[in-house]
This record gives structure tokens, sequence and C-alpha cells, in this order.
């Protein structure tokens, strides 16, 4: 049983790693495609039945020529990418050359290199789209404005997962839309120090491939700041969530109920939350807390994990700040406070 169920894990992950390159190789068709109905409205033939010369000639006419949909050129990046994705398509339909190597193709090989330099002669390849980092002081700011904070749905949801993401991002196994409860465990050290583990690496025969050199997929507990403890964050999680969800099939991220009273024990539904609001969560944390830059998951991989010492005082310190806060507020009324979801968080979205 439990080799099947590693089978079936491995197959999970080979086909969520696989499903990036399909979407490229099928863009690259599709904008060829596009080009040769437009340019060469006569040819109805499949690309994978042109002889050589007429397909490197087409190649090249489309490294030269085709644009985006807006007129706009298109990234050097993006005309190497879409060789190799029909590259890619013609080497599944046996063709028998290929267009990348093969000295038939050199015409349309020479073509995307000179395309290539005239485009960033022209300024193109810069990435002016790219993620920035999301830094210490981004950090501070979304706490301080309750973005990572304990006190709330969305707070403790986006804190745990960051706290997750910088400790087993790295490991390519780890794929945030597919963590399962049991995937992560609270365990102690010998010396009775608290962590929490990515146990998917328990599976020996796959751990080299899961795992960097130097690395390993644990977050230990800070017990000398209990307010900034990762270890914490997680068990805060833990009472939030329906004791039906607990179980270790259960997706780790769940929806947020769509009014939570604060002061009630559960803030989060029995569904999953959805993948695409997984793959925006540093998007919209950063939205809502007025963070200039543009902000992706990848700017967590981009951070520097490790804190200086004053750094981690003045995380600290807000952290405490904030506790106290929240104390007083819930001391102050005893009446219950409602956290409205507008719809950032709903369950709907899982495409």
């Amino acid at each position: 049983m439990e080799e099947r169920e590693r089978q079936e894990e491995e197959a999970a992950i080979r086909l969520e790693q696989n499903e990036k390159t399909i979407r490229s190789t099928q863009t690259a068709l599709r904008n060829f495609r596009d080009f040769l109905v437009s340019k060469y409205p006569s040819e109805s033939r499949e690309i994978y039945c042109l002889p050589c010369s007429t397909l490197d000639s087409y190649l090249a006419s489309f490294f030269r020529d085709a644009r985006q949909k807006d007129g706009s050129e298109y990234e050097p990046n993006s005309l190497a990418n879409y060789q190799c994705g029909l590259e890619r398509y013609l080497k599944e339909q046996r063709y028998s050359y290929s267009i990348t190597k093969d000295k038939e193709f050199r015409l349309s090989q020479e073509a995307l290199k000179q395309k290539q330099m005239e485009l960033k002669f022209k300024g193109k390849g810069n990435k002016p789209h790219k993620s920035m980092k999301l830094t210490f002081s981004d950090e501070l700011i979304l706490r301080k404005r309750g973005l990572l904070s304990r006190f709330n749905p969305e707070g403790l949801l986006n804190l745990v997962w960051l706290n997750n993401t910088k400790a087993f991002g790295h490991c390519t196994g780890f794929h945030g839309s597919s963590l399962k409860w049991g995937d992560v465990r609270l365990l102690t050290t010998p010396t009775g120090l608290e962590f929490l583990e990515w146990t998917y690496q328990d599976f020996s025969d796959v751990t080299a491939k899961t795992r960097r050199a130097g690395t390993e997929c644990r977050i230990y507990a800070t017990p000398h700041s209990p307010q900034t403890c990762p270890v914490q964050d997680y068990k805060e999680y833990v009472q939030r969530r329906p004791q039906a969800m607990l179980y270790e099939d259960a997706p780790f991220y769940l929806s947020i109920k769509p009014v939570v009273n604060l002061a009630a024990l559960h803030w989060y539904n029995g569904q999953a939350l959805g993948k695409n609001k997984l793959a925006k969560m540093v998007k919209t944390m950063c939205e809502k807390g007025n963070i200039p830059g543009r902000k992706t998951n990848f700017s967590v991989y981009q951070s520097c994990s490790a804190l200086s010492e004053a750094q981690s005082n003045q995380l600290v310190l807000i952290c405490n700040n904030l506790s106290q806060q929240a104390s007083q507020s819930m001391g102050v009324s005893h009446a219950a406070t409602n956290f409205v979801i507008t719809g950032s968080f709903d369950s709907s979205d899982t495409m």
C-alpha cells in the first residue's frame, strides 16, 4: 500500500512539473500557426508535414516579423522559447530534423539570433516586469497592517504560507497547491526544541531530488521570541482550523469563512484555498498593504531568510506591540468582532 501511494505521489509531482512545459509548447504552436494563417493563408499542411526548406523559410519569417496581439514585438527570450516549444512538438510528431541544431534550418537559426540582437539593442530583454524582492521592510509593513498576523484569519493564512514557503520552497517537490495537512508535522528534537518538518523527504529514494545540497526541510521554534515564532504561528493555525480538517489528506491551506467572528474558535471553511489565490498570495497582500513595486510569490524566493540581530529585535518589538494591542482590543469589548472577507480568499477560484 505504501509503495502504491509513493508511486502515485511521484506521478502527481511529475504531472505538475510537466504542466508548464506543456502549456509552453501549446503556446508556441498556437502562435506559429496563427502567424502562418495570416502570412501564408494558402498553406494548409501540418507543420510536421512540411519539407525542411519550406519550414525553415516559414520559421525565419516568423522570427523576423511576428508580433504580439497588441502589435508590440516579443521579448528575445520569448522567441527562443517558441523555437524550443516547436522543437518539442516536432519531436513528438517524429519529425526527422531538429530545428534548433540541424544545418537544414540554418536560415531560421540565424534569423532568430539576428532578431534577438536587434531586440536587445532596442532595450528588450531587460525584464521590466521582473518581480522585486520581498524585503524585510515590506514584511514589517505587512505585519503592522495586519496582513501578516495571528490575530485575523487572512493575516494568519498569509503568515503560515510565508513561513512554509521560506522553509520548504527551495524543495523541488514542494507545491503549495498540493500540500496536504499531514505533509507538515510538528516534531521535537532530543533536546526538546520543537520544529516543523516537511515529511515528504521521508521517502529516501526521492530525497536527493527534493532537496538542495546543504538545506533541510525544517522550521525551528524560537522560544526566546514567541511572538515571532513560526511554530507558534502553526499552532495558532491548528486551533483555527475545523476539527474535521485535521486528517492527513486534508488540504493544508483552507479558504476563509465569508464572515468571521474573531472571538470564535474556527476561522476557516472545510474547503481548500483556490490555486489562483495561492498563486497570488504575495501580490494580494502587497496590494492591500500598499507595498510599491511588482511583488509575486517568486519575491519570497529572492528574499534573504536570515535576519540580523537588529532586524530580529525590531521584528520582536513590533510583534509584541501588536500582541498587546490585540489583547487590549479584546479586553475592552466583549462584543463579537466580525472580520468580513470581500472575496479575495474565496474558494471558488480553483483553476
